[in-house]
């Protein structure tokens, strides 16, 4: 026993003394580093800066007087230390304390930024000019690069149309408002310094370096009469000298819709549908079913089997998009080139586009003083068009399938003559194929250090050929034994710019540059459309139109716009604290009439670096503060050709029952007196940086005035026209803008910052054109102008709930004789309407109730949001980084056609499907929807669909992992980062539909019942060789 404790002690003591060993010989490894960061331009400490050993994990960060310290290695040899705003800085480990000074990292506050005919150092920029982060729109994974783009930019609105969701869509971009209402809106693009006519449809977003946007008159001025609507400029990657560099990026998507109604059930269907015919017989008896559904109905309601349209025509969609580029070079030549597939599967069957691009963009330095960089991008591209197919109004009652499983021609029966959905895709193509071919030569010739010289020059060609063919079994070509059509597109444009740059620093405190522009470019655009009716052979769909046997129709169109250009611009730098901007641009356009051929745009900017003088100097808190204002009056384009001339369009004439192509003068009364809208815009900005970049922003106020607004007024039909063009009124847009960044945390292995930007736009139309009396028009009904209101308002009256059983309709304002829309039979379940207003004997309104509904009593609905903004988050933890992004709209105003068009189910007529309401009946007297009316659409219904569309939307939340360098190494690759993205993950809104995004302009359109947005979920890869 003993000896067993004796032998328990000793191994004790042996641990014990193996431990002091080690821990004595661990410490001997080891010693501690001390020191300070500070910044080298004032010596002042760097709280938070990284310090760690190079090449390990091993490390710390300052504390808040700079100092640190910590244990490294014996054999550490160097640290590194960085700090945001500052550069990453090597030092060698030596004996004592280290003092560390940081320098300011020029590539932050010296960023450059594409500015139009040239680039600017972001500091010395004197307009209000916003750049995209590229970086996080990319993980938004479409084809629409301005979708791509929704939220990152204040000011900007992305306008989602009908077939915008489809695959292939396209959306518009809006800056600041809608500034013309039959005039151009449109922002224009321009590419590699190439001003495109049209969008960017063709550009592949891992192509892109960077997006930048002038928003103020003083940076559009630049690019004149096209500019007013606002500028994107997309700038392609090149080549850089060095190794060459290979990179690889592939993603899969799947895409799923959400939508946040319901929709009646097969019984609940039949249900409406009895009400419906209910509320036509006088005592409210129900009918017999025999008398409303025919025998194939009859049986699914007896079966209790319907048919769910959604589930059997609304699938997954995918994405598959690949793209690899290569980048290298010598000092004397630079070469980048890539190719990238698209390909998507929409959610509806037919609907599918793939894209293939080739980009191949070289700088050639041919000697010291001439070079010549060479840019090509070729596009092919496929679009499957399915036919809108409306799921939410389709009868649930009837089969799709036969039980042989065919598909059925009338799911409910012959008689009721709807055709199966599935079927008539089946039985018609909608196909477009598209070739682009896009090159620029630019050469450049620097005559000495300070002057340049650039000879612009391109060629854009975009031809198309869109073939449909509905056969005699659709519904569309029953009736003429099918119907093909066949429309081919070319568009053209030319355009050579001479470009003279003088660019001199006489000293520090005077810096000079001059930008002179000439500039010429054509547009030209041609169209052949063909239809043909009747074919007797059927099997070479559109392709068989020369062997039509019916009517043929031919059409030919085709425009030409010419531009001629000249600009002027000079910036001048004073001691680096005063910047001043001064811009003309003269444009001579063939599309404006003969009396008013050309346009004079002027701009002025000026900005004051505040920070720089000596009173800020001292100030740590402070490391950018720049006070920017800017005036200009840029005319805006007409957006259309020969509107000022007479024209002729095609017109068929029957001549003994026999049908003869010929023309007849358009319904346009021509004005040769047609001149260019003069939008003029003020815009304050303030640039800011505090604690050391830590908080960094921006904030803009803007007032744009759009004066000889180009409008349309009707004419006496005795001239044989409907309407002219003129110039009149005046339309205002003004706004705040405000951008923030707050870099929280930047450590050398955890990062995190936040961004926010937020956005107003008020749109009012100050003036109407007079009749020549002297008094002021303030309203034209027939084109929805009002003075006082924006464009697009929605004037309708307003609701007030349901009739109800003992309400008093014999005194009902709606049943007054003298109303507009007198109801004789007003009753129970009908739509209320509020009186609102009288008028005294002179015309004016009182706003006092007068017992009766007429037009004073409609009430104005500003469409247009109070605010719209975006709230992004970005964390970087090792090689893990997630990004969180959400979109917020508040006060929008639209008319759901979900809830008042027929073709949507929204008249609650019984005959077709709809969204699942509370509708009265006598027995749920419902304060909310109507009773369900099977003949005709309720009075009043649009004022029932005025409804509010703000939302939040949870838009984008990305996870990405980056492999360690010693694991990319092992695998002999530079970088490896995988990522899962989820796109429109949850929305909050109280709009009914499948997106409140859709139509941020036509408030009146359809579009939210046509192709569902959708939720999608993307995984991929990026591989850097």
């Amino acid at each position: 026993m003993k000896l067993k404790l004796f032998n328990q002690k000793n191994k004790v003591l042996f641990l014990l003394l193996f431990l002091f060993a080690t821990t004595v010989a661990l410490a001997q490894n080891e010693k501690t580093i001390t020191g300070s960061v500070r910044s080298a331009e004032d010596n002042m400490p760097l709280p938070g800066a990284s310090v760690v050993v190079k090449g390990t994990t091993n490390g710390t960060s300052t504390d808040f007087d700079g100092n640190f310290s910590f244990s490294v290695n014996n054999t550490a040899t160097t640290l590194t230390v960085s700090y945001l705003g500052y550069q990453t800085k090597e030092v060698a480990i030596t004996s004592g304390a280290l003092t560390i000074l940081l320098n300011i990292d020029q590539n932050v506050l010296d960023e450059v930024v594409v500015v139009g005919y040239g680039t600017q150092r972001k500091s010395d920029i004197v307009n209000a000019v916003a750049t995209a982060n590229m970086e996080e729109a990319v993980l938004t994974p479409t084809s629409d690069v301005n979708e791509m783009l929704r939220g990152r930019i204040a000011g900007l609105q992305v306008d989602v149309g009908g077939g915008t969701l489809r695959p292939g869509g396209t959306s518009d971009i809006i800056f600041r408002g809608q500034g013309s209402i039959e005039g151009s809106v449109s922002a224009i693009y321009v590419v590699d310094g190439i001003i495109r006519d049209g969008g960017i449809e063709d550009i592949d977003s891992d192509d892109i370096e960077s997006i930048e946007f002038l928003k103020d008159a003083s940076a559009q001025a630049i690019y004149g009469s096209r500019g007013a609507n606002g500028v994107v400029l997309v700038t392609t990657k090149r080549g850089k000298s060095g190794k060459v560099s290979v990179n690889y990026h592939g993603y899969i998507t799947t895409k799923s819709i959400e939508r946040n109604f319901d929709v009646y059930s097969g019984q609940e269907f039949a249900q409406l549908r009895r009400e419906a015919v209910r509320s036509t017989i006088a005592d409210d008896s129900y009918p017999n079913d025999e008398d409303i559904f025919s025998a194939l109905e009859l049986e699914s309601i007896a079966n209790n089997q319907f048919v769910d349209w959604e589930n059997e025509l609304v699938k997954n969609g995918s994405v598959n998009s690949q793209a690899i580029s290569i980048s290298g070079g010598t000092d004397m030549t630079k070469v980048f080139g890539s190719i990238n597939y698209f390909k998507e599967d929409g959610l509806i069957p037919n609907s599918a586009y793939v894209r293939k691009t080739l980009r191949l963009n070289v700088d050639q330095k041919i000697s010291n003083k001439l070079s010549v960089n060479f840019d090509l991008n070729i596009l092919n591209d496929d679009t499957d068009r399915a036919a809108n197919v409306n799921v939410i109004t389709i009868s649930p009652l009837g089969r799709a399938y036969d039980d042989n499983g065919n598909l059925t021609q009338f799911p409910s029966g012959e008689e009721l003559s709807a055709v199966n959905p599935i079927w008539n895709l089946r039985e018609q193509t909608n196909e477009e194929k598209g070739n682009d071919f896009v090159i620029n030569v630019t050469p450049i010739w620097k005559i000495t250090n300070d002057l340049t010289y650039q000879l612009k020059t391109n060629l854009t060609r975009r031809t198309s050929e869109r073939g449909q063919y509905q056969s005699s079994l659709s519904s569309a070509g029953d009736d003429v034994d099918g119907v093909a059509r066949i429309d081919n597109r070319l568009r053209e444009s030319y355009l050579i710019e001479n470009i003279l740059t003088y660019d001199k620093a006489f000293s520090d405190d005077h810096k000079l540059n001059v930008t002179l522009v000439q500039s010429a470019q054509e547009n030209q655009f041609s169209r052949t459309f063909t239809e043909a009716q009747g074919f007797t052979n059927e099997s070479l769909g559109y392709d068989g139109i020369t062997n039509a046997i019916g009517n043929v129709t031919v059409e030919r169109d085709k425009n030409k716009q010419r531009l001629a250009s000249f600009m002027a611009r000079a910036r001048y730098n004073l001691k680096n604290r005063y910047l001043f901007e001064a811009t003309a641009r003269g444009d001579g356009a063939s599309v404006n009439s003969k009396n008013n051929k050309w346009s004079f745009n002027p701009a002025a900017s000026f900005a004051w670096q505040i920070h720089k003088e000596p009173f800020l100097e001292d100030v740590e808190a402070i490391n950018e503060l720049k006070l920017r204002t800017s005036y200009g009056a840029l005319v805006n384009d007409l957006g259309r050709a020969y509107t000022s001339l007479f024209t002729a369009e095609g017109q068929n004439y029957i001549f003994d029952a026999e049908s003869a192509s010929g023309y007849s003068p358009s319904v346009i009364l021509p004005n040769p007196d047609l001149k260019f809208e003069r939008i003029t815009t003020l815009n304050f900005g303030l640039d800011f940086s505090m604690f050391k970049r830590v908080l960094v922003g921006n904030i803009n106020y803007y007032d744009a005035r759009t004066t000889d607004l180009l409008l349309r007024r009707g004419v006496p039909s005795i001239t044989g026209y409907q309407y002219t063009f003129f110039n009149a009124g005046e339309l205002q847009n003004s706004g705040i803008e405000l951008s923030l960044t707050a870099n929280i945390i930047n450590k050398n292995d955890f990062k995190w910052s936040i961004s926010t930007n937020w956005s107003n736009n008020k749109n009012k139309l100050i003036e109407l054109y007079n009749d020549g009396d002297g008094n002021p028009i303030l309203e034209d009904d027939a084109f929805n102008y009002y003075v006082g209101q924006p464009v697009g308002v929605l004037y309708q009256y307003e609701f007030d709930g349901i009739w109800q059983e003992g309400d008093d309709f014999a005194n009902a304002p709606q049943a007054n004789p003298d109303s507009a829309l007198t109801q004789d039979n007003l009753r129970p379940g009908d739509i209320k309407i509020k009186d609102t207003n009288g008028v005294d004997d002179q015309g004016n309104k009182t706003g006092v109730p007068d017992g009766k509904i007429t037009q004073e009593d409609r009430v104005f609905k500003d469409p247009n949001p109070d605010w719209f903004g975006s709230l992004s988050t970005t964390v970087a933890y090792k090689g893990f980084d997630l990004f969180v992004d959400f979109y917020a709209v508040e006060g929008a105003t639209k008319r759901n056609p979900f809830l008042s068009e027929f073709n949507n189910g929204g008249t609650l007529s019984g005959k077709l499907n709809g969204v699942k309401v509370d509708y009265y009946t006598p027995e749920n007297p419902s304060t909310t929807f109507p009773r369900p009316n099977f003949d005709t659409a309720p009075l009043y219904l649009n004022s029932l669909a005025i409804k509010d569309a703000s939302y939040i939307r949870l838009r984008t939340v990305s996870l990405g992992y980056t492999l360690s360098e010693a694991i990319s190494s092992s695998l002999n690759l530079e970088q490896i980062r995988f990522y899962a993205t989820g796109t429109n993950l949850f929305t909050n809104t109280d709009y009914i539909g499948y997106s409140p995004e859709v139509n941020i302009r036509n408030t009146f359109s359809n579009a939210d019942t046509g192709y569902p947005d959708a939720t999608s979920f993307t995984f991929g890869v990026r591989v850097k060789f």
